[in-house]
């Protein structure tokens, strides 16, 4: 069989098994109705893809232009996390050890998970474009329909971030620490990365290094397009749901005039795509690890004399505060949460709880978000471990599984927030500022539910490492008062979703026993 076929077997096999899931349905789902929402009616209280208030008239071009810019600002965070998983599969089914025996090298193999990556991306794009076209009609501003004027933006400037995402994906299932949540995290803020570049000043930047999502390519065409009309408009295009209409204004467009020096700025990023490609076959272990026993690092002598020393001074504490046999549950669910922490990481967690108690009051909220973000990966394990270990049929048979194994579950990871928290909570105690107080504890007791409720929702951790680092930094990192968990403004809001959230958790962890 030749290298080609191979790689086409492989991406084919890999898009109809992924097309099949829920999750892929789902995804098909929520982009429909984004692309419904993102196109707003004259008539409707919020505005979507403006620039300083003008918007153009619902034809072709703009469409085009309009659900490209969704499809690279969604499609380069949520499909990194969507594809993220070709391997994992074939690890989890141990298909790996299949594919290892065969003759299929790991270019090959690693080409057709990009290209299967690919294919899936490309679904949702072809998705949106269709949606472009009923839109235009639906709001009926402009009923002509050019569809080379739909599709140009698609394939200038998406086509390369999907094949660079994809190319992502597959580099991260390649490298062992980057599989699992530390690769999850790690790429949200290699996004905010690239958004960041692509709104930074072109002069500043050498391009076509400036542009990697393809956003300022966008911006740069409707700018100099809307200051022949109006001269004092020097923004770029601001990509939101939400403002008044009330100002909006609006303008034709006649579509992107696409030079050389843009489709080759494109090009650069195809080109990287496919290096990335290769470096991951070439890190790719060809699933050795499932034919060999991982070995532990057997930890260095201080570290280990270091680990026995905190157990000998922690164990009678943790006693006295978990006492009983419920306490003992949510000790144990704690421990489990904890597990697998190496020294560096009670370091870190320390020295951020030192910092929130001795730092001024305006670095609080700050430090504080920094102190929750950190134990991320040990949240997105609520609710998600029986599911991972395959553990169901343990766990779901045990005395009162709900109130108690479930109901512990969770306070461990509130207690876990309260623990990284509580040197704010002390800073507020002295300074007598109860209302800061009632804040970090309602944050605290705010994540440890959202992770509850993603993992009884999903199965997975990937789907509270999502939500939690998108809300984070929406929230307290971009100071947005009713999402900022961190501070008094944000507590109604943290109040009223944890009810939500602890409604729906339990409900679905209802219906997962009733169905085991």
């Amino acid at each position: 069989m030749s290298a080609a076929r191979v790689v086409l077997s492989v991406a084919r096999a890999d898009f109809f098994e992924r097309s099949r899931r829920y999750q892929y349905l789902a995804t098909l789902v929520v982009t429909l109705v984004a692309g419904i929402f993102f196109v707003p009616p004259r008539g409707a209280n919020y505005v979507a893809f403006t620039v300083d208030g003008y918007r153009g008239i619902y034809n072709s071009a703009w469409m085009g232009a309009m659900m490209a810019m969704l499809a690279t600002t969604a499609l380069s965070l949520f499909g990194f996390y969507l594809v993220k998983s070709a391997i994992a599969v074939d690890r989890a089914t141990r298909v790996g050890e299949i594919v290892a025996s065969t003759r299929a090298s790991r270019l090959e193999y690693i080409g057709g998970k990009w290209l299967g990556n690919v294919a899936v991306l490309t679904s949702l794009t072809l998705l949106l474009m269709a949606d472009a076209v009923i839109m235009q009609l639906v709001r009926g501003e402009d009923r002509t329909i050019d569809l080379i004027a739909i599709a140009s933006p698609f394939l200038v400037v998406l086509l390369p971030v999907i094949l660079l995402v994809s190319a992502v994906a597959v580099l991260f299932e390649a490298i062992q620490f980057l599989r699992g949540g530390a690769g999850n995290v790690t790429y949200f803020f290699l996004w905010i990365a690239g958004l960041s570049l692509g709104a930074a000043p072109a002069s500043k930047i050498p391009s076509p290094w400036n542009d990697p999502l393809g956003i300022m390519a966008v911006g740069q065409q409707i700018n100099g397009a809307l200051a022949k009309i109006a001269p004092h408009i020097h923004k770029d295009v601001d990509l939101l749901l939400g403002g008044s209409r009330s100002t909006e204004r609006y303008f034709v467009w006649h579509g992107f005039a696409w030079s050389a020096a843009d489709v080759a700025g494109r090009l650069i990023w195809c080109l990287v795509a496919f290096a990335i490609v290769v470096l991951a076959a070439r890190l790719f272990d060809r699933f050795a690890d499932g034919a060999q026993p991982t070995r532990e690092r057997a930890a260095k002598p201080w570290q280990s004399a270091l680990a026995r020393t905190a157990e000998r001074v922690s164990a009678p504490i943790f006693d006295r505060l978990f006492a009983g046999d419920f306490g003992a549950l949510v000790l144990a669910e704690l421990r489990l949460m904890l597990k697998g922490s190496n020294i560096w990481w009670y370091v870190v967690a320390i020295g951020l709880w030192i910092a929130t108690l001795v730092s001024p009051a305006t670095a609080q909220s700050a430090l504080l978000d920094l102190a929750w973000l950190w134990p991320i990966l040990k949240w997105s394990q609520i609710g998600t471990r029986e599911c991972a270990f395959n553990t169901e049929g343990f766990v779901f048979p045990s005395l009162q599984p709900l109130r108690r194994q479930y109901v512990a579950m969770w306070i461990s990871g509130i207690a876990l927030a309260l623990l990284m928290g509580s040197g704010s909570i002390v800073h507020w105690l002295i300074a007598a500022d109860w209302i800061a107080v009632a804040a970090v504890v309602a944050g605290a007791v705010f994540v440890p539910t959202l992770a509850l409720a993603c993992g009884a929702i999903s199965g997975t951790s990937r789907l509270f490492e999502i939500v939690y680092l998108v809300l984070w930094y929406v929230g307290p990192m971009n100071n947005v008062p009713d999402l900022d968990f961190t501070r008094p403004s944000g507590v109604p809001m943290a109040m009223t979703a944890t009810v939500v959230l602890a409604v729906v958790a339990f409900a679905m962890r209802r219906i997962r026993l009733r169905s085991a």
